[in-house]
């Protein structure tokens, strides 16, 4: 930590107009305005960084396009692991590498024996403190760490593996699944069965309410009837 990161975004023809964003712990979509950073128009810089700047960075231009996003880690440990910020392509050779540096020290050293583990597996150790994956690919994607012999382990560091474009065209054309059915046969079967008994219970409810209501009916007017009888025979 305390040490200055600069965020730069740029495309061919354009490096100004961009807005930096990241999402932390305690904030999402927050610009560099804000005061997290010292911003300017192609960049933005963090002077002091804290392990509270750990977090997702991207940059936004002013039509609302985004970039890939970044992850950074700031640790006050002492142990660090250095890897790409950025997506690496499949094929890409990466190196991995295992630093330590006390904090009144300016510089780090990586000249020890480092163990390093992915998604919290042991994969092995260098003994120059750096792993090198020759030909990166998308198994090799996941949360990194090293530790030293005697101070103990970095933070996890996130390696991104971006696809290699023909590999993606090649799958998507050899494979090209076919979206599954909203109903499975025996499903479909079944809705149909319930609706029809659902039918026929609501046909037969109607046919007793009418039976019932004209039944309901003539003993009504029977009633009525006989009184009116009664009445007229005694006069």
């Amino acid at each position: 930590w305390y040490d200055t990161i600069t965020l730069t975004c740029e495309v061919p023809g354009t490096s100004s107009g961009w807005i930096f964003r990241r999402n932390t712990s305690f904030w999402t979509s927050d610009p560099c305005s804000s005061g997290w950073g010292r911003p300017n128009e192609s960049f933005c810089v963090i002077d002091d960084a804290y392990p509270s700047d750990t977090g997702v960075y991207w940059c936004e231009s002013e039509r609302g396009e985004c970039s890939n996003t970044i992850n950074i880690t700031v640790t006050d440990g002492v142990v660090i692991l250095q890897s790409p910020a950025l997506p690496v392509t499949e094929g890409d050779k990466v190196t991995l590498l295992c630093s330590y540096k006390e904090k009144e020290n300016i510089s780090a050293t990586s000249d020890f024996s480092a163990k390093f583990y992915k998604d919290g597996v042991f994969i092995g150790a260098q003994p120059a403190g750096s792993m090198t994956i020759s030909a990166v690919s998308g198994s090799d994607e996941g949360f990194y760490k090293c530790e030293h012999p005697t101070k103990g382990e970095s933070r996890q560091s996130w390696l991104a593996v971006r696809v290699n474009q023909s590999n993606v065209l090649f799958f998507f054309l050899a494979v090209r699944p076919e979206l599954p059915p909203l109903f499975s046969l025996p499903q479909l079967l079944c809705i149909i069965l319930l609706f029809v008994l659902c039918t026929v219970v609501f046909v037969l409810c109607v046919a007793v309410y009418r039976k019932w209501a004209e039944s309901r009916s003539l003993q009504l007017y029977n009633l009525s009837l006989g009184n009116f009888s009664e009445k007229y025979s005694s006069l």
